[in-house]
Protein backbone atom coordinates (compact mmCIF):
# COMPACT_ATOMS: atom_id res chain seq x y z
CA UNK A 1 0.00 0.00 0.00
CA UNK A 2 2.70 2.47 0.68
CA UNK A 3 4.50 1.58 -2.71
CA UNK A 4 0.95 2.41 -4.12
CA UNK A 5 1.26 5.88 -2.58
CA UNK A 6 4.50 6.31 -3.34
CA UNK A 7 3.89 5.84 -6.85
CA UNK A 8 0.89 8.38 -6.38
CA UNK A 9 3.03 11.05 -5.34
CA UNK A 10 4.93 10.85 -9.04
CA UNK A 11 1.39 10.72 -10.00
CA UNK A 12 -0.28 13.61 -9.13
CA UNK A 13 3.05 15.49 -10.56
CA UNK A 14 1.51 13.96 -13.74
CA UNK A 15 -1.99 14.53 -13.44
CA UNK A 16 -3.90 17.69 -15.13
CA UNK A 17 -5.04 20.26 -12.83
CA UNK A 18 -8.63 19.79 -11.45
CA UNK A 19 -11.07 22.42 -11.11
CA UNK A 20 -11.51 23.52 -7.32
CA UNK A 21 -11.46 26.72 -5.57
CA UNK A 22 -10.22 28.76 -4.50
CA UNK A 23 -7.93 30.13 -6.94
CA UNK A 24 -4.99 28.78 -9.01
CA UNK A 25 -1.57 29.80 -7.60
CA UNK A 26 -0.26 30.77 -10.69
CA UNK A 27 -2.58 33.39 -10.73
CA UNK A 28 -2.84 35.02 -7.21
CA UNK A 29 -0.40 37.43 -7.90
CA UNK A 30 -0.52 41.65 -7.79
CA UNK A 31 -0.53 41.47 -11.69
CA UNK A 32 -3.26 39.00 -11.82
CA UNK A 33 -5.20 40.22 -8.66
CA UNK A 34 -4.96 43.82 -10.08
CA UNK A 35 -6.15 42.92 -13.88
CA UNK A 36 -9.18 40.63 -12.51
CA UNK A 37 -7.97 37.79 -14.96
CA UNK A 38 -6.68 34.47 -14.58
CA UNK A 39 -5.95 32.24 -18.05
CA UNK A 40 -2.95 30.80 -17.61
CA UNK A 41 -1.25 29.18 -20.24
CA UNK A 42 -1.46 25.51 -20.77
CA UNK A 43 2.17 23.89 -21.27
CA UNK A 44 5.53 26.19 -21.28
CA UNK A 45 4.67 28.54 -24.26
CA UNK A 46 2.87 31.24 -23.14
CA UNK A 47 1.01 32.11 -26.06
CA UNK A 48 -0.85 29.27 -25.33
CA UNK A 49 -3.52 30.66 -23.26
CA UNK A 50 -6.23 28.43 -22.20
CA UNK A 51 -4.38 25.96 -24.24
CA UNK A 52 -6.08 28.26 -27.17
CA UNK A 53 -3.36 27.00 -29.56
CA UNK A 54 -4.96 23.52 -29.72
CA UNK A 55 -8.50 24.43 -29.72
CA UNK A 56 -9.21 23.63 -26.26
CA UNK A 57 -10.37 27.19 -25.04
CA UNK A 58 -10.01 30.69 -24.71
CA UNK A 59 -9.82 33.55 -22.06
CA UNK A 60 -13.76 35.17 -21.86
CA UNK A 61 -15.67 37.09 -19.21
CA UNK A 62 -17.13 35.04 -16.64
CA UNK A 63 -20.67 34.58 -17.37
CA UNK A 64 -23.20 35.07 -13.98
CA UNK A 65 -26.02 34.79 -13.04
CA UNK A 66 -28.73 37.88 -13.24
CA UNK A 67 -31.65 36.21 -12.24
CA UNK A 68 -33.08 37.76 -8.79
CA UNK A 69 -32.40 35.84 -5.53
CA UNK A 70 -34.70 35.46 -3.11
CA UNK A 71 -34.16 34.54 0.88
CA UNK A 72 -33.24 36.62 3.70
CA UNK A 73 -29.96 37.99 2.49
CA UNK A 74 -30.53 41.26 0.80
CA UNK A 75 -28.10 42.80 0.69
CA UNK A 76 -26.28 44.20 -2.49
CA UNK A 77 -22.61 44.47 -3.46
CA UNK A 78 -21.42 43.83 0.01
CA UNK A 79 -20.44 40.08 0.44
CA UNK A 80 -17.56 39.15 -1.70
CA UNK A 81 -19.45 35.68 -2.81
CA UNK A 82 -22.14 37.92 -4.93
CA UNK A 83 -21.59 37.25 -9.05
CA UNK A 84 -18.91 34.71 -8.23
CA UNK A 85 -16.15 34.93 -8.86
CA UNK A 86 -16.27 38.46 -10.35
CA UNK A 87 -15.41 40.40 -6.83
CA UNK A 88 -11.83 38.74 -7.27
CA UNK A 89 -11.71 37.51 -11.68
CA UNK A 90 -13.84 38.33 -14.31
CA UNK A 91 -11.79 36.95 -16.64
CA UNK A 92 -10.81 33.05 -17.08
CA UNK A 93 -10.82 30.13 -19.50
CA UNK A 94 -13.68 28.89 -20.95
CA UNK A 95 -12.62 25.50 -22.14
CA UNK A 96 -14.63 24.07 -25.55
CA UNK A 97 -16.10 20.46 -25.54
CA UNK A 98 -15.40 18.11 -23.24
CA UNK A 99 -11.96 19.98 -21.77
CA UNK A 100 -12.18 21.72 -18.31
CA UNK A 101 -9.56 23.33 -15.67
CA UNK A 102 -8.52 26.52 -15.05
CA UNK A 103 -6.30 26.69 -18.12
CA UNK A 104 -8.42 23.65 -20.46
CA UNK A 105 -5.63 21.29 -19.63
CA UNK A 106 -8.01 18.60 -18.08
CA UNK A 107 -11.31 16.43 -18.72
CA UNK A 108 -14.70 17.04 -17.42
CA UNK A 109 -15.75 14.80 -14.96
CA UNK A 110 -16.53 11.32 -16.99
CA UNK A 111 -14.53 12.05 -20.18
CA UNK A 112 -10.85 10.84 -20.50
CA UNK A 113 -8.28 10.53 -23.41
CA UNK A 114 -6.05 12.69 -25.35
CA UNK A 115 -8.94 15.12 -26.77
CA UNK A 116 -11.19 14.24 -23.56
CA UNK A 117 -13.86 12.52 -26.30
CA UNK A 118 -13.82 9.18 -24.71
CA UNK A 119 -16.28 8.21 -21.95
CA UNK A 120 -14.53 6.98 -18.79
CA UNK A 121 -15.56 4.13 -17.35
CA UNK A 122 -17.57 4.67 -14.19
CA UNK A 123 -15.84 4.66 -10.59
CA UNK A 124 -17.49 2.57 -8.28
CA UNK A 125 -18.16 4.20 -4.84
CA UNK A 126 -18.89 1.15 -2.38
CA UNK A 127 -20.58 0.64 1.12
CA UNK A 128 -17.68 1.16 3.44
CA UNK A 129 -18.61 -1.47 5.39
CA UNK A 130 -18.12 -4.32 2.06
CA UNK A 131 -15.04 -2.35 1.17
CA UNK A 132 -11.94 -5.63 1.33
CA UNK A 133 -9.81 -5.08 3.56
CA UNK A 134 -7.06 -3.46 1.33
CA UNK A 135 -9.55 -1.25 -0.32
CA UNK A 136 -9.98 -0.07 3.41
CA UNK A 137 -6.55 0.85 3.85
CA UNK A 138 -5.85 2.17 0.63
CA UNK A 139 -9.00 4.94 1.48
CA UNK A 140 -7.65 5.38 5.36
CA UNK A 141 -4.54 5.53 3.86
CA UNK A 142 -4.92 8.36 0.99
CA UNK A 143 -6.87 10.49 3.73
CA UNK A 144 -4.12 10.32 5.81
CA UNK A 145 -1.83 11.52 3.18
CA UNK A 146 -4.01 14.12 2.14
CA UNK A 147 -4.12 16.07 5.53
CA UNK A 148 -0.51 15.93 5.28
CA UNK A 149 0.01 17.21 1.31
CA UNK A 150 -0.01 20.58 -0.01
CA UNK A 151 -2.76 21.55 -2.38
CA UNK A 152 -0.90 21.59 -5.58
CA UNK A 153 -2.50 24.01 -7.78
CA UNK A 154 -5.11 25.90 -5.56
CA UNK A 155 -3.75 28.32 -2.64
CA UNK A 156 -6.36 30.16 -0.35
CA UNK A 157 -7.40 33.60 0.27
CA UNK A 158 -6.78 34.91 4.23
CA UNK A 159 -8.30 38.05 4.18
CA UNK A 160 -11.35 39.95 2.89
CA UNK A 161 -11.70 40.62 -0.87
CA UNK A 162 -10.88 44.38 -0.40
CA UNK A 163 -7.77 43.70 1.96
CA UNK A 164 -6.54 40.57 -0.76
CA UNK A 165 -3.21 42.86 -1.40
CA UNK A 166 -2.43 43.41 1.79
CA UNK A 167 -1.62 46.91 3.25
CA UNK A 168 1.28 47.76 0.98
CA UNK A 169 -0.97 46.54 -2.35
CA UNK A 170 2.19 44.33 -3.42
CA UNK A 171 1.62 41.44 -0.77
CA UNK A 172 -1.13 39.01 -2.12
CA UNK A 173 -2.85 37.36 0.81
CA UNK A 174 -2.84 34.14 -0.16
CA UNK A 175 -1.69 30.92 2.01
CA UNK A 176 -0.87 26.92 1.12
CA UNK A 177 -3.02 24.73 2.71
CA UNK A 178 -3.13 20.86 2.69
CA UNK A 179 -5.40 19.05 0.28
CA UNK A 180 -7.54 17.81 3.40
CA UNK A 181 -8.06 21.03 4.71
CA UNK A 182 -9.07 22.58 1.47
CA UNK A 183 -11.71 20.57 1.12
CA UNK A 184 -12.86 21.91 4.48
CA UNK A 185 -11.45 25.25 3.44
CA UNK A 186 -14.23 25.03 0.87
CA UNK A 187 -17.41 24.13 2.86
CA UNK A 188 -16.61 26.79 5.48
CA UNK A 189 -15.93 29.42 2.93
CA UNK A 190 -19.34 28.88 1.52
CA UNK A 191 -21.02 28.89 4.67
CA UNK A 192 -19.54 31.90 6.35
CA UNK A 193 -21.25 35.18 7.69
CA UNK A 194 -20.58 37.98 5.57
CA UNK A 195 -18.38 40.75 7.11
CA UNK A 196 -19.77 44.14 7.50
CA UNK A 197 -17.04 45.42 10.29
CA UNK A 198 -15.65 44.00 13.22
CA UNK A 199 -17.93 42.05 14.88
CA UNK A 200 -21.12 42.61 12.85
CA UNK A 201 -21.57 39.63 10.53
CA UNK A 202 -24.73 38.99 8.73
CA UNK A 203 -25.36 35.52 9.49
CA UNK A 204 -28.38 34.63 7.25
CA UNK A 205 -26.48 33.53 4.22
CA UNK A 206 -24.98 30.28 3.49
CA UNK A 207 -24.03 29.01 -0.48
CA UNK A 208 -24.12 25.20 0.47
CA UNK A 209 -27.20 24.60 2.44
CA UNK A 210 -30.46 25.58 2.76
CA UNK A 211 -31.64 26.03 -0.47
CA UNK A 212 -31.48 23.86 -4.10
CA UNK A 213 -27.80 24.35 -3.90
CA UNK A 214 -27.80 21.86 -1.34
CA UNK A 215 -27.80 18.63 -3.18
CA UNK A 216 -25.62 20.08 -6.56
CA UNK A 217 -22.70 22.18 -3.93
CA UNK A 218 -22.21 18.86 -2.13
CA UNK A 219 -21.68 16.44 -5.06
CA UNK A 220 -19.08 18.99 -6.70
CA UNK A 221 -17.52 18.78 -3.41
CA UNK A 222 -16.83 15.38 -3.24
CA UNK A 223 -15.86 14.71 -6.92
CA UNK A 224 -13.29 17.88 -6.55
CA UNK A 225 -11.92 15.87 -3.35
CA UNK A 226 -12.28 12.46 -5.02
CA UNK A 227 -10.40 12.76 -8.11
CA UNK A 228 -7.54 14.44 -5.76
CA UNK A 229 -7.64 11.50 -3.47
CA UNK A 230 -7.02 9.56 -7.28
CA UNK A 231 -4.05 11.41 -7.43
CA UNK A 232 -2.54 10.75 -4.37
CA UNK A 233 -2.83 6.81 -4.92
CA UNK A 234 -2.55 6.92 -8.78
CA UNK A 235 -5.73 4.90 -8.63
CA UNK A 236 -8.10 6.65 -11.58
CA UNK A 237 -10.61 4.22 -10.15
CA UNK A 238 -10.66 4.95 -6.57
CA UNK A 239 -13.87 5.87 -5.36
CA UNK A 240 -14.77 7.42 -1.70
CA UNK A 241 -16.94 5.46 -0.06
CA UNK A 242 -20.25 5.43 1.36
CA UNK A 243 -21.81 5.14 4.76
CA UNK A 244 -25.69 4.09 4.93
CA UNK A 245 -26.53 5.52 8.06
CA UNK A 246 -30.00 4.71 7.52
CA UNK A 247 -29.86 1.57 10.15
CA UNK A 248 -32.51 3.61 12.90
CA UNK A 249 -29.95 2.57 15.35
CA UNK A 250 -28.50 4.72 17.98
CA UNK A 251 -24.68 4.13 17.77
CA UNK A 252 -22.38 4.71 14.72
CA UNK A 253 -21.08 2.35 12.92
CA UNK A 254 -18.28 3.70 11.18
CA UNK A 255 -16.96 4.98 14.79
CA UNK A 256 -14.64 2.60 15.19
CA UNK A 257 -10.64 2.68 15.04
CA UNK A 258 -10.48 0.55 12.76
CA UNK A 259 -12.65 2.81 10.30
CA UNK A 260 -13.18 6.69 11.22
CA UNK A 261 -12.20 6.45 15.10
CA UNK A 262 -13.95 5.43 18.31
CA UNK A 263 -14.44 6.88 21.21
CA UNK A 264 -11.40 8.41 23.26
CA UNK A 265 -12.52 6.16 26.91
CA UNK A 266 -11.32 8.91 28.97
CA UNK A 267 -12.43 11.90 27.08
CA UNK A 268 -16.03 10.85 25.39
CA UNK A 269 -15.84 14.05 23.30
CA UNK A 270 -12.39 12.55 21.86
CA UNK A 271 -11.54 9.87 19.12
CA UNK A 272 -9.92 7.34 20.94
CA UNK A 273 -5.82 7.54 20.50
CA UNK A 274 -6.04 4.12 19.26
CA UNK A 275 -7.01 5.95 15.91
CA UNK A 276 -5.32 7.47 13.28
CA UNK A 277 -7.77 10.41 13.19
CA UNK A 278 -7.45 11.46 16.80
CA UNK A 279 -3.80 13.56 15.66
CA UNK A 280 -5.96 15.70 13.40
CA UNK A 281 -6.48 19.67 13.93
CA UNK A 282 -9.48 20.56 12.77
CA UNK A 283 -9.38 23.85 10.90
CA UNK A 284 -11.75 27.06 9.99
CA UNK A 285 -13.67 26.53 13.25
CA UNK A 286 -13.26 30.22 15.05
CA UNK A 287 -16.05 32.10 13.06
CA UNK A 288 -17.19 34.69 15.91
CA UNK A 289 -12.76 35.23 16.06
CA UNK A 290 -13.18 35.71 12.22
CA UNK A 291 -15.94 37.77 12.02
CA UNK A 292 -14.65 40.04 15.24
CA UNK A 293 -11.43 40.83 13.05
CA UNK A 294 -13.17 40.84 9.80
CA UNK A 295 -10.85 37.93 8.28
CA UNK A 296 -10.99 34.55 6.66
CA UNK A 297 -10.03 30.98 8.16
CA UNK A 298 -5.90 31.18 7.62
CA UNK A 299 -5.82 26.85 7.53
CA UNK A 300 -3.89 27.14 10.50
CA UNK A 301 -4.90 23.94 13.80
CA UNK A 302 -7.23 24.91 15.84
CA UNK A 303 -7.77 21.98 18.09
CA UNK A 304 -9.24 18.27 17.68
CA UNK A 305 -11.97 16.63 16.00
CA UNK A 306 -14.59 16.49 18.91
CA UNK A 307 -17.76 14.03 18.89
CA UNK A 308 -20.16 13.75 20.94
CA UNK A 309 -22.24 10.91 22.71
CA UNK A 310 -24.55 9.40 20.37
CA UNK A 311 -27.28 7.71 21.94
CA UNK A 312 -29.06 10.34 24.17
CA UNK A 313 -32.17 11.53 24.83
CA UNK A 314 -34.62 9.38 22.44
CA UNK A 315 -32.25 10.20 19.01
CA UNK A 316 -31.94 7.18 16.56
CA UNK A 317 -30.72 7.35 13.24
CA UNK A 318 -33.03 7.16 9.97
CA UNK A 319 -34.40 4.61 8.86
CA UNK A 320 -34.37 3.01 5.58
CA UNK A 321 -38.36 3.52 5.89
CA UNK A 322 -37.61 7.10 5.95
CA UNK A 323 -34.99 7.20 2.88
CA UNK A 324 -38.25 5.50 0.93
CA UNK A 325 -40.46 7.96 1.50
CA UNK A 326 -38.14 10.92 0.79
CA UNK A 327 -37.13 9.05 -2.27
CA UNK A 328 -41.46 9.38 -2.99
CA UNK A 329 -41.12 12.99 -3.24
CA UNK A 330 -41.69 13.86 -6.96
CA UNK A 331 -40.91 17.46 -6.96
CA UNK A 332 -37.11 18.52 -6.36
CA UNK A 333 -38.09 21.67 -4.75
CA UNK A 334 -40.83 24.51 -3.90
CA UNK A 335 -41.25 27.74 -3.34
CA UNK A 336 -39.63 29.28 -1.29
CA UNK A 337 -36.80 26.94 -2.40
CA UNK A 338 -35.59 27.32 1.75
CA UNK A 339 -35.77 25.07 4.86
CA UNK A 340 -39.50 26.07 4.90
CA UNK A 341 -40.37 24.56 1.31
CA UNK A 342 -42.97 21.76 1.72
CA UNK A 343 -43.21 18.18 -0.15
CA UNK A 344 -39.77 19.03 -1.39
CA UNK A 345 -37.02 16.39 -2.10
CA UNK A 346 -34.20 18.67 -1.21
CA UNK A 347 -35.49 19.84 1.75
CA UNK A 348 -36.43 16.45 2.77
CA UNK A 349 -33.39 15.09 1.95
CA UNK A 350 -31.02 18.15 3.82
CA UNK A 351 -33.09 17.26 6.69
CA UNK A 352 -35.94 20.23 7.00
CA UNK A 353 -39.31 18.34 6.32
CA UNK A 354 -40.75 15.47 7.41
CA UNK A 355 -38.77 12.21 5.06
CA UNK A 356 -42.63 12.36 3.43
CA UNK A 357 -42.06 15.84 2.35
CA UNK A 358 -44.60 17.51 5.29
CA UNK A 359 -43.09 20.66 6.98
CA UNK A 360 -42.27 20.49 10.26
CA UNK A 361 -40.21 22.66 12.17
CA UNK A 362 -39.77 20.60 14.95
CA UNK A 363 -38.41 17.90 12.85
CA UNK A 364 -34.39 17.28 12.18
CA UNK A 365 -33.82 14.34 9.67
CA UNK A 366 -31.42 12.50 6.94
CA UNK A 367 -28.78 14.67 6.99
CA UNK A 368 -29.21 17.24 9.19
CA UNK A 369 -30.31 14.62 11.87
CA UNK A 370 -26.95 12.31 10.86
CA UNK A 371 -25.05 15.59 11.89
CA UNK A 372 -26.68 16.43 14.67
CA UNK A 373 -26.60 12.91 16.38
CA UNK A 374 -22.48 12.98 15.52
CA UNK A 375 -22.39 15.93 17.74
CA UNK A 376 -19.22 18.07 18.09
CA UNK A 377 -17.41 19.39 15.12
CA UNK A 378 -19.89 17.29 12.79
CA UNK A 379 -22.60 19.37 13.97
CA UNK A 380 -21.19 23.41 13.34
CA UNK A 381 -21.92 23.43 9.57
CA UNK A 382 -18.57 25.57 9.31
CA UNK A 383 -16.29 22.93 10.51
CA UNK A 384 -18.25 19.81 9.84
CA UNK A 385 -16.20 18.75 7.16
CA UNK A 386 -13.27 18.60 9.16
CA UNK A 387 -14.56 15.04 10.29
CA UNK A 388 -13.74 12.24 7.94
CA UNK A 389 -17.23 10.85 8.34
CA UNK A 390 -18.40 13.72 6.30
CA UNK A 391 -17.23 12.35 3.08
CA UNK A 392 -19.30 8.95 3.72
CA UNK A 393 -22.10 10.52 5.07
CA UNK A 394 -22.05 12.70 2.10
CA UNK A 395 -21.62 10.05 -0.19
CA UNK A 396 -24.87 8.41 1.04
CA UNK A 397 -26.62 11.80 0.68
CA UNK A 398 -25.62 12.16 -2.72
CA UNK A 399 -26.62 8.38 -3.88
CA UNK A 400 -30.22 9.27 -2.22
CA UNK A 401 -30.55 11.72 -4.86
CA UNK A 402 -29.10 9.83 -7.95
CA UNK A 403 -31.99 7.55 -7.13
CA UNK A 404 -34.31 10.00 -7.43
CA UNK A 405 -32.79 11.21 -10.44
CA UNK A 406 -33.05 7.81 -12.05
CA UNK A 407 -36.61 7.58 -10.50
CA UNK A 408 -38.13 10.77 -12.02
CA UNK A 409 -35.61 11.77 -14.44
CA UNK A 410 -36.04 15.17 -13.79
CA UNK A 411 -35.64 18.47 -16.74
CA UNK A 412 -33.20 21.18 -16.02
CA UNK A 413 -36.20 23.25 -15.57
CA UNK A 414 -36.98 21.47 -12.74
CA UNK A 415 -34.14 23.27 -10.42
CA UNK A 416 -35.49 26.74 -9.93
CA UNK A 417 -33.80 29.55 -12.44
CA UNK A 418 -34.79 32.92 -9.51
CA UNK A 419 -35.93 33.29 -6.07
CA UNK A 420 -33.99 30.52 -4.28
CA UNK A 421 -31.69 31.81 -1.61
CA UNK A 422 -28.18 34.07 -3.47
CA UNK A 423 -26.20 31.13 -5.10
CA UNK A 424 -28.82 28.37 -4.87
CA UNK A 425 -29.98 29.68 -9.15
CA UNK A 426 -29.66 27.17 -11.29
CA UNK A 427 -27.24 29.51 -13.39
CA UNK A 428 -25.72 30.62 -10.29
CA UNK A 429 -21.85 29.66 -10.31
CA UNK A 430 -21.13 27.84 -7.00
CA UNK A 431 -19.26 29.13 -4.29
CA UNK A 432 -15.91 29.21 -3.97
CA UNK A 433 -15.30 26.64 -6.82
CA UNK A 434 -12.97 27.84 -9.66
CA UNK A 435 -13.08 27.94 -12.38
CA UNK A 436 -16.71 28.25 -12.37
CA UNK A 437 -19.35 26.15 -12.40
CA UNK A 438 -22.75 26.37 -12.18
CA UNK A 439 -25.79 24.39 -10.24
CA UNK A 440 -27.13 23.39 -13.42
CA UNK A 441 -23.99 21.68 -14.69
CA UNK A 442 -24.07 19.07 -11.69
CA UNK A 443 -27.97 18.39 -11.75
CA UNK A 444 -27.31 14.97 -13.61
CA UNK A 445 -27.04 11.79 -13.17
CA UNK A 446 -24.28 10.32 -11.19
CA UNK A 447 -22.74 8.48 -14.55
CA UNK A 448 -22.64 11.61 -16.55
CA UNK A 449 -20.40 12.75 -14.00
CA UNK A 450 -18.34 9.33 -14.28
CA UNK A 451 -19.27 7.54 -11.04
CA UNK A 452 -21.83 4.87 -9.56
CA UNK A 453 -22.92 3.56 -6.65
CA UNK A 454 -22.91 -0.25 -5.80
CA UNK A 455 -25.16 -1.04 -3.32
CA UNK A 456 -25.93 -5.46 -3.24
CA UNK A 457 -29.30 -6.60 -2.43
CA UNK A 458 -28.22 -8.77 -0.14
CA UNK A 459 -25.85 -6.71 2.38
CA UNK A 460 -26.39 -4.46 5.24
CA UNK A 461 -28.18 -2.02 2.85
CA UNK A 462 -31.55 -2.90 3.59
CA UNK A 463 -32.19 -6.32 1.81
CA UNK A 464 -34.30 -6.85 -1.40
CA UNK A 465 -36.09 -3.09 -0.92
CA UNK A 466 -32.58 -1.42 -1.20
CA UNK A 467 -33.27 1.28 -3.70
CA UNK A 468 -29.75 2.57 -4.98
CA UNK A 469 -28.16 1.15 -7.77
CA UNK A 470 -31.76 -1.70 -8.44
CA UNK A 471 -33.07 -1.40 -11.46
CA UNK A 472 -35.75 0.95 -12.41
CA UNK A 473 -38.25 -1.06 -13.32
CA UNK A 474 -37.69 -3.47 -10.63
CA UNK A 475 -37.84 -0.15 -7.73
CA UNK A 476 -41.69 0.58 -9.93
CA UNK A 477 -43.12 -2.94 -9.16
CA UNK A 478 -41.66 -2.64 -5.85
CA UNK A 479 -43.45 0.66 -5.71
CA UNK A 480 -46.61 -0.85 -6.93
CA UNK A 481 -46.81 -3.69 -4.49
CA UNK A 482 -46.61 -1.31 -1.37
CA UNK A 483 -48.83 0.90 -2.58
CA UNK A 484 -51.64 -2.40 -3.49
CA UNK A 485 -50.40 -3.27 0.44
CA UNK A 486 -50.79 0.10 1.89
CA UNK A 487 -54.83 0.88 0.41
CA UNK A 488 -55.48 -2.81 1.38
CA UNK A 489 -54.65 -1.69 5.03
CA UNK A 490 -56.23 1.65 4.50
CA UNK A 491 -59.52 -0.54 3.39
CA UNK A 492 -59.79 -3.11 6.79
CA UNK A 493 -58.79 0.45 8.78
CA UNK A 494 -61.54 2.32 7.57
CA UNK A 495 -63.69 -0.32 8.82
CA UNK A 496 -62.31 -1.07 11.74
CA UNK A 497 -60.90 1.54 14.19
CA UNK A 498 -60.00 4.16 11.49
CA UNK A 499 -56.20 5.00 9.87
CA UNK A 500 -53.13 5.41 12.40
CA UNK A 501 -49.85 6.02 11.31
CA UNK A 502 -47.41 3.04 10.29
CA UNK A 503 -44.57 4.99 11.98
CA UNK A 504 -44.33 6.50 15.08
CA UNK A 505 -41.04 8.69 15.58
CA UNK A 506 -39.76 11.21 17.81
CA UNK A 507 -37.43 13.41 16.59
CA UNK A 508 -35.25 16.06 17.89
CA UNK A 509 -35.59 20.01 16.99
CA UNK A 510 -31.81 20.37 16.68
CA UNK A 511 -30.93 21.43 12.81
CA UNK A 512 -27.29 20.92 11.57
CA UNK A 513 -26.91 24.34 10.24
CA UNK A 514 -28.20 26.16 13.72
CA UNK A 515 -24.80 26.86 15.31
CA UNK A 516 -24.14 27.25 18.94
CA UNK A 517 -23.63 31.31 20.36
Amino acid sequence: MMNALGFGLLFLLLWPEPAEAQFPRVCCTVEGIVSKQCCPALGSDPANVCGSLSGRGNCSAVRVDSKPWGGPYQLRNVDDRERWPTKFFNQTCRCAGNFAGYDCGQCKFGWTGPNCDQRKAPVQRKNIHSLTPEELQEFLNVLELSKTTTQPDYVIATQHWLGLLGPTGTEPQFANISIYDFFVWQHYYSVRDTLLGPGRPFKAIDFSHKGPAFITWHRYHLLSLERELQRLTGNENFGIPYWNFATGQRECDVCTDSMLGGRNPDNPSLISNQSRFSSWGVVCNSLDEYNRLVTLCNGTSEGSIQRGIMGGGNMSLPTMTDVRSCLGIRDFDSPPYFTNSSFSFRNALEGYDRPDGELDESVSNLHNLVHSMLNGTSALSHSAANDPIFLVLHAFTDAIFDEWMRRFAPSNVTFPDEMAPIGHNRHYNMVPFFPPITNEEIYVTSEELGYSYAIALDDADGGPAVFVLGSTLGGVFIGLLVLLLIFVLYLRQRRNRGFEPLIKADFTNRKYTEEEA
